[in-house]
């Protein structure tokens, strides 16, 4: 059975060489050694696994009918019902655990967003936190609940790939386990499961040759986005109550936006990246951080508040420092909040299914009779949003394409083509240190270009929060890079906290075409791609993805209250 499920994923990602090149048996030890971690109970057979691929909209009910109800109680429950459940006794950490683990296992099987399967480990250590419950006057507050983590996080015992190969069986020892990793033991969580990303994490389309193409479990018709594309498609599909990401440009909160899901990009410093494997480590300019994707967005607050309050991380990683957020429920926010919309950087329209959520968003507050909230329309200057984009995309391209290069020549795998943004084919030499001085330079100055920007406006118009667009719209496996990151680049190189949550379904009508005003070739490519996407029909009814951000950098938890009110609007309505 294991066997058939191989040739299946090698048909798809079209290894049609013989299995004679090093590489491609190495890449087929690890995909046997992930697969074989799952209890032959839980393998399915072809044509369940045709069956479940073909009807690409309904992953999610499709999964249910393979588990029971109690399991499907479990996974549709959020972190804090569980946490009760497991504190009344109504659960057990074994039966939580059990559910997770299973339904991970199908969803993998379908969508392939599974790196590492540490199934065995996990209910083994569930019933020992069964046997020892009562040995606690207060349980942890995360005591037997099982979180998953993207592939970048050190676990005792199994690989850290980040997608090359040349990383493949190499596990990782106890003193290499990452920080945040070490908190959640503290808490009492179970660790399970490591997600797919794509080679170095550079891409926001989540396919590698050591694992294959992770698919969308919202729909199948599109990718799961990236580089968290895996957490993104494993939490859409309820494998996961919360999974942990990275974002250093766009890697949490894109993959959150193509499931319906949260996705919390922290400022830096907030949760501890320390002891976690990344690409191009010890580059400051732009930092990638740490933060949490979830089906819900009280666990999400709930859960950055215990790693930041409870774990007190400044004290062990140099580069976090001291903060404070509000309990999760706690949703008071400044009385008088001004909250902008951002319509639009004048480089890139917005399809009308982002202007049909922001409308809809600014409705919903503007209507809201026991909160004083107002509206603003916010518009930083489309030269500085012009010239911010520029100096994030200049500064991936910094070492031209060298550590990249150097991982893949290491196995003779072959170079993927969403790699090519940061991996030029005319090869440029990497940036001397007074060129990358210049370039901070330059960061640092485009910096403080937004923050006089922002403080000269006034004050009755200068909002505390901004409700803005995101990933704009979904595309299909292969179409990376007719996408634009113009609206996610901004939040990461100004280092502002942002939030993606889902603010609508998408809608095809006769109204939905993008507007006849072209800016330039990228404005004329999403348009394009909008417009073909409203023809097809396949969108309809897909997640229309919004960010929350603040213009000031450590208001990260006036972000999330901010979006667990707005939410609870969304809600209702």
């Amino acid at each position: 059975m294991r066997e058939v499920q191989l040739q299946i994923l090698y048909a798809e990602d079209k290894m049609t060489q013989s299995m004679t090149d090093s590489w491609q048996i190495t890449v087929s030890k690890k995909r046997k050694q992930v697969l074989n971690n799952i209890p032959t109970e839980w393998i399915l057979d072809s044509k369940t696994i045709a069956r479940l691929k073909s009807d690409k909209t309904g992953l999610s009910h499709n999964i249910d009918q393979l588990c029971s109800l109690k399991e499907n109680a479990i996974t549709h429950s959020t972190l804090l019902e569980l946490q009760e459940g497991i504190r009344n006794n109504s659960l057990s950490c074994f039966e939580v655990t059990s559910a997770f683990c299973h339904r991970a296992a199908l969803i993998h099987q379908v969508v392939n967003c599974l790196s590492e399967i540490m199934f065995t480990e996990a209910l083994e250590h569930s019933k020992i936190l069964d046997q020892n419950k009562y040995e606690y006057s207060t349980l942890p507050p995360l005591y037997g609940i099982p979180i998953s983590l993207k592939d970048q996080c050190n676990v005792e015992g199994v690989d850290t790939t980040l997608g090359y190969l040349s990383r493949a069986f190499k596990p990782k020892k106890k003193e290499d386990e990452s920080l945040i990793v070490s908190f959640l033991r503290d808490l009492g969580a179970i660790i399970y499961v490591k997600t797919t990303v794509p080679p170095s994490m550079m891409a926001t389309e989540t396919t590698s040759n050591t694992f294959g193409y992770t698919y969308n479990s919202f729909n199948q018709h599109f990718s799961a986005g990236g580089s968290s594309g895996g957490e993104g498609s494993l939490i859409g599909c309820y494998g996961s109550v919360l999974g942990l990401g990275t974002d250093i440009g766009g890697s949490i909160r894109i993959p959150a936006s193509y499931h319906g899901i949260f996705g919390f990009k922290p400022s830096t410093g907030k949760v501890p990246y320390l002891k976690v494997d990344n690409s191009w480590e010890g580059r400051e300019i732009i930092t990638s951080v740490i933060g949490p994707l979830a089906r819900n967005i009280d666990d999400l607050r709930y859960f950055m508040s215990l790693i930041v309050n409870n774990c007190k991380p400044w004290i062990h990683d140099v580069k976090c420092m001291p903060y404070q957020f509000s309990s999760f429920e706690d949703s008071k926010l400044p009385d008088g909040l001004k909250v902008g919309i951002w319509y639009g950087d004048g480089v890139v329209n917005l399809p009308s299914g982002d202007m049909r959520a922001l409308s809809k968003c600014k409705e919903i507050i503007q209507n809201n009779q026991k909160f004083n909230a107002s509206i603003v329309r916010w518009e930083p200057p489309t030269d500085l949003c012009e010239e911010i984009f520029n100096l994030a995309m200049e500064a991936d391209l910094a070492d031209g394409g060298t550590e990249i290069n150097n991982e893949f020549k290491m196995t003779g795998e072959p170079l993927l083509d969403i790699l090519r943004p940061v991996v030029p084919n005319d090869s440029p030499k990497p940036y001397t240190v007074n060129e990358w001085w210049n370039l901070c330079k330059r960061v640092s100055d485009a910096k403080q270009k937004f923050r006089d920007f922002h403080n000269n406006l006034p004050v009755e118009v200068r909002p505390d929060v901004v409700i803005c667009p995101s990933t704009l719209m979904p595309y299909r496996p292969g179409d990376m890079l007719e996408t634009t990151l113009r609206y996610i680049l901004f939040a990461n190189l100004l280092n502002l906290p942002s939030l993606s949550f889902p603010a609508d379904a998408m809608i095809v009508d006769d109204n939905h075409s993008m507007p006849d005003i072209i800016n330039g070739p990228e404005d004329a490519m999403v348009q394009k791609m909008w417009n073909d996407l409203v023809l097809s029909g396949d969108i309809e009814g897909f997640p229309s993805g919004l960010q929350i951000i603040s213009p000031l950098s450590d208001n990260d938890d006036l972000v999330l209250r901010f979006g667990s009110w707005l939410t609870k609007l969304l809600q209702e309505s």
